[in-house]
């Protein structure tokens, strides 16, 4: 009891926003957000100036792209990560990925939760951050988040632990558990100089990679899903969990099947391992994880476009990884095959779909795309690199990705802070981006049937 009422008076404290307003409540759950991402992301960055961070001299916009990158957990590197700082320097890194990975909302809601039994003041926040289905409780859905992501990066652990000692790697322990956050977390920030090139055909490692992956971008909606289903005899899966597992299943053949068909990939140096090669590439793109364990550089500007496809698409609501979603491309195609069919109502698997879901889905993805178009004309203008390689380079950003052909580090001072900006929007969502910056979203009318799929 005195814990709990200890919490109750320091609550308020625990977001950033109310440290800048005193204490005093912030009424747009959306600019608690805003504000929050950045207040880490600035603080990543000053320790990171500490010389115990660095091993050489890094620019400050380096160290602020380095920040920006693990907390939003997009992986894309100006410099080289393990030559670049210290293994101080490395741990705050990976804190910044993990604290961006789960949420940093949702992590203190937890402590609030634990400690109170009442997600209290918080709830509106974590409803902002954190989309659900009808009937799944946010108390469940927290506790499930800390829990699951507990789990899952402690067995990544263990798994890659072995297959480093196995390999013989230097720092197994630390690797491994490096990689696991960051796997997880989808951030793609390796530990290794080449991401995961030197694993190529490490099936162990690219295996624990994927799965653990997967499991971060399908979303801890699906995963609280299938533990209901576990426990509760006649629990049926939410409409968003289906939606979500026949999406990814459709997007991982399709991309695999259209990079198993790059010449690039098919007569290159990676031939050889030609199927797993692509998958787990296609992989890296959908979970928006980033990790590369062939040459980008080498694709052509086909698999390129499509690559950039899979990456503006995303991972799932309530999932580390990010994208618009495929909840909201499922949302808008469902609707505009019911425009082109003349119907009165859009569903999708039989299911229908309300207006306030396609309303939010189409604005998502015009938002992102406009961004995306304004990214890459800026960056045309200051960078000499071609256009399929910019569009690649700022869909990667904003999706949260990491991926790149190589062209981060040659970026210039200007290009550098337009990737940085198209990262932090992307981590925090462009809905909550815009909302925070002009008002809220009106909420939908009590008479608007609900729906478990989250868009």
């Amino acid at each position: 009891m005195k814990i709990g009422k200890k919490i109750r008076q320091v609550a308020p404290w625990l977001l950033p926003m109310q440290r800048f307003t005193a204490g005093h409540s912030f009424n747009v759950p959306e600019r608690n957000i805003l504000a929050g991402y950045l207040f880490y992301m600035i603080l990543g960055f000053l320790l990171l100036l500490l010389p115990w961070c660095q091993k050489t001299d890094v620019s400050v916009i380096d160290n602020l792209f380095t920040a920006v990158s693990a907390m939003s957990t997009t992986g894309l590197a100006t410099v080289d990560i393990p030559g670049s700082y210290t293994m101080l320097g490395q741990c705050l890194i990976l804190f910044l990925i993990q604290a961006g990975g789960i949420g940093y909302m949702t992590l203190s809601s937890y402590i609030i939760l634990r400690a109170t039994h009442s997600a209290g003041y918080t709830r509106p926040i974590i409803n902002t951050a954190i989309s659900r289905p009808e009937g799944m409780h946010l108390n469940d859905l927290v506790n499930n988040i800390i829990h699951f992501t507990i789990i899952f990066e402690a067995m990544g652990f263990l798994s890659l632990y072995m297959a480093f000692l196995h390999a013989g790697t230097p720092l197994p322990a630390w690797n491994a558990i490096f990689l696991s956050i960051s796997s997880f977390c989808t951030a793609g920030i390796s530990p290794f100089s080449d991401s995961l090139c030197s694993f190529e055909s490490n099936v162990w490692v690219n295996s624990t990679i994927a799965i653990l992956s997967y499991a971060g971008a399908l979303g801890f909606i699906v995963i609280t899903d299938i533990i209901y289903k576990l426990r509760r005899p006649g629990y049926s899966l939410t409409f968003t969990s289906k939606v979500i597992l026949s999406v990814t299943a459709v997007m991982t053949v399709l991309g695999t099947l259209a990079l198993m068909a790059c010449p690039a990939m098919a007569e290159g140096p990676h031939k050889e391992g030609l199927v797993s090669n692509a998958f787990f590439q296609t992989m890296s793109a959908m979970t928006t994880v980033g990790f590369n364990n062939v040459d980008l550089s080498l694709l052509k500007v086909g698999p390129i476009l499509v690559f950039s496809l899979i990456m503006f698409i995303g991972a799932s609501p309530s999932g580390t990884g990010g994208g618009v979603k495929c909840t909201s491309v499922t949302a808008v195609y469902s609707f505009i095959v019911s425009q082109l069919g003349f119907r009165r109502t859009t569903t999708f698997m039989g299911r229908p779909i309300p207006s306030y879901r396609i309303e939010s889905a189409l604005t998502s993805i015009i938002v992102y795309g406009t961004l995306i178009f304004v990214g890459c004309v800026i960056l045309s203008y200051t960078e000499p690199f071609q256009l399929s390689q910019l569009l690649f380079e700022a869909t990667s950003a904003i999706g949260t990705v990491g991926l790149s052909t190589g062209i981060t580090s040659e970026l210039s001072g200007a290009g550098k802070v337009v990737i940085i900006v198209l990262m932090y929007i992307g981590r925090v969502g462009v809905i909550t981006f815009g909302t925070a910056l002009i008002g809220r979203l009106r909420a939908p009318s009590p008479t608007t049937p609900p729906s478990d799929l989250v868009a």
